[in-house]
């Protein structure tokens, strides 16, 4: 999994990202401009591999919103059987 995070196709697609999407979406639904800092996978790479290079599948989000959403995920594949 790291090893897609330091490849140069990840590399160049989050770079490019965040130029295009410079404010974090989930504090503009909150009505506040926020830089975004990381390229988030709606859908985690965990749960589909083959989403990890889908533009459609990504969103920037701050570290702070960024964080709760990798928490609460973490916590919800705690749940499961």
């Amino acid at each position: 999994m790291q090893q897609f995070y330091h490849s140069a196709a990840w590399r160049r697609l989050s770079r490019r990202f965040l130029e295009n999407n410079p404010v974090c979406v989930k504090c503009y639904e909150d009505g506040v401009i926020r830089k975004a800092d990381v390229v988030d996978h709606v859908q985690e790479v965990k749960d589909n591999w083959s989403r990890r290079l889908d533009e459609s599948n990504l969103q920037a989000l701050c570290n702070v919103h960024h964080n709760a959403k990798t928490r609460n995920e973490r916590k919800k594949r705690e749940q499961k059987p």
